[in-house]
This record gives structure tokens, C-alpha cells and sequence, in this order.
């Protein structure tokens, strides 16, 4: 099952999709389907414009990014005794992603105020040689935190094993008040794994793109980084789709 939304993830939300499209278009032209195909490349421009524009973009984030307002939980951290930081990927080469890096520096600000134990979780899903929890904490270790504030969390493929093995660690060194340290869209599948998990977590955005519903004649325009960030936010979707049907289905055969 982790192998199959890998592949849906990458096929149907990622750029491949207009792929799919634009190859389905060009069958029905073959076919002289005429209407299916203007219908297929009518559909992929609108998907690529939306997609691409801040406001589309927006739309897609923003009810993800709100959900857990940073301002709304800054007196909890006071409290907390140990911090979470769920991995957002690594490379082959080793270089952690643009999330990952986000979710560390957020984790490391906290950390400045309040020098805590950091988990930092994630393996190597993909078999590529690569363990995510090592790099995130050699990041740690080159901005000053000592080797023996953090923790590695080696096994996990994805954020419920991350969560999973996290608590482990949670009950071993009993740790009664975490501070869970995400990107600000995926906060909301986190903090609800957390939950089933029995983790009292005080969740904690970080690599946060939603700057509100201010919008410049420049922002009609396509982007890259919107349709990046677009994706990212539709993968947070499915994921938290496919989470809670798939949670209710194990319910239902037990």
C-alpha cells in the first residue's frame, strides 16, 4: 500500500498528470474525437492556470495552513519538553528537500529560546542509501545543537511511522508534553495521527506559504512555484483522505 499512493502521488498529483492529459488528448485527435480532445486540452490549460496563480494556490492551501495558527498555541511551547520534526524528504545525493529544511529551522528557533530534545524523524523509504533522520540532524548539529539533544528515529517510511516510532522514543526517555514541528499544510494529517496515537502534541507550523488574501496585478500571472506549492497542498488532501476512509474500513472488518 505505501508503494501504491507513492506511485498515485507521483502520477496523478505531480505534473505527470498534465501529461496524461495532454497523451489522452492526442489519442482522441488520432481517433477524431475532436471534442474529447479540445475538452482534454481545454481541461489541462485550466488545471496548469490554476494551479500556477497565486490566488489558485491559495485556494488550496489556505484552509490546510489556518487550521493550526501559530499564534494560537506560542504559550503552550513554554511547556513542552521535547520536540518532534517529521522529515519532508531527502535526495539521493543527500541534500534535505526545501520542507525538510523549513521544518528544522522552525524546530531550531524554538530550540534557541528553549534548548529541548529534538527527534527528528524519518528513514529511507525508497531504499536509496539515504537516511533522512541522519541528514536533518547533521543540519542541527551544523547551526549548534549538541549530539546529545537529538534523537534519531531511523525505521520510519512516512508521517504515521514517523509518529509511531517517535513514541517510542516518547515513552522511553518519558517525555509528557511534545511539540510537533511540520509544515503548516501538513499539520492538520499529522496532528490527527497524533491523535489516534494517543500523543498529547501541541503542534507547531513551520514552512508556512499562505501570506494571506493580499493579491498584486503580477500574482495573475503562472508560476512555478505556486504549481509546486499547489501540488504539495492537493498531496496533503489525498493523504488525509486516504488516511481516515482507510482508518473507518479497518474499523469496519474488525
Amino acid at each position: 500500500m505505501f508503494l501504491l499512493g507513492k506511485i498515485f502521488t507521483w502520477t496523478l498529483l505531480s505534473p505527470a498528470l498534465f501529461m496524461l492529459l495532454l497523451f489522452l488528448a492526442l489519442g482522441a485527435a488520432l481517433q477524431n474525437r475532436r471534442r474529447t480532445c479540445v475538452f482534454l486540452l481545454i481541461l489541462s490549460s485550466t488545471l496548469i492556470y490554476f494551479l500556477s496563480a497565486k490566488p489558485g494556490r491559495d485556494l488550496i492551501i489556505q484552509p490546510l495552513e489556518t487550521r493550526y495558527p501559530p499564534s494560537q498555541y506560542a504559550k503552550s511551547s513554554s511547556s513542552l519538553d521535547v520536540l518532534i520534526v517529521l522529515g519532508g524528504g531527502v535526495s539521493r545525493d543527500g541534500r534535505p528537500s526545501h520542507s525538510s529544511l523549513q521544518r528544522l529551522y522552525a524546530a531550531h528557533q524554538i530550540y534557541k529560546k528553549k534548548p529541548l530534545p529534538i527527534i527528528v524523524c524519518g528513514g529511507d523509504p525508497l531504499g536509496n542509501g539515504v537516511n533522512e533522520s541522519t541528514v536533518m540532524a547533521a543540519i542541527l548539529q551544523s547551526w549548534g545543537v549538541p549530539t546529545q539533544k537529538i534523537i534519531l528515529e531511523k525505521q520510519s517510511r512516512n508521517t504515521q511511522e514517523n509518529l509511531k516510532y517517535a513514541k517510542i522514543y516518547l515513552q522511553k526517555y518519558k517525555f509528557q508534553k511534545p511539540g510537533l514541528v511540520t509544515s503548516a499544510a501538513h499539520l492538520p494529517r499529522a496532528m490527527q495521527m497524533a491523535r489516534d496515537l494517543q500523543i498529547p502534541a501541541v503542534p507547531l507550523p513551520g514552512d508556512q506559504r499562505y501570506e494571506g488574501a493580499v493579491y498584486y496585478w503580477q500574482d495573475i500571472f503562472p508560476n512555478t512555484r505556486y504549481l509546486v506549492e499547489s501540488f504539495a497542498g492537493l498531496k496533503e488532501y489525498f493523504g488525509l483522505a486516504y488516511y481516515t476512509y482507510s482508518r473507518k474500513l479497518c474499523s469496519l472488518v474488525k
